[in-house]
């Protein structure tokens, strides 16, 4: 159920946003939203990995590298079952 809920809320933000889904997420907007999400979290392993990856996505962010920004964004994702 849990997931359920945090995929809707996902994809309602993605269909509501002005950008395409191809958008680059590495952006504060972004970062803040996945925080949000991760904290609602239940089961610990999962927003342990997830919590770690957007820890790395936000370093790549400030050093500008949007490439491995995603990538790991992308892990944060999965982890959450997105």
């Amino acid at each position: 159920m849990l997931k359920t809920s945090l995929a809707a809320a996902f994809l309602a933000i993605m269909v509501l946003s002005p950008a395409s889904a191809t958008e680059d997420l590495c952006n504060d907007a972004h970062m803040k939203q996945m925080d949000e999400m991760i904290a609602k979290m239940t089961d610990a392993a999962k927003k342990e990995k997830a919590t770690m990856h957007l820890d790395m996505s936000k370093a790549e962010m400030k050093k500008g590298n949007t490439a491995e920004c995603m990538k790991h964004m992308d892990e944060a994702h999965k982890a959450m079952g997105l």
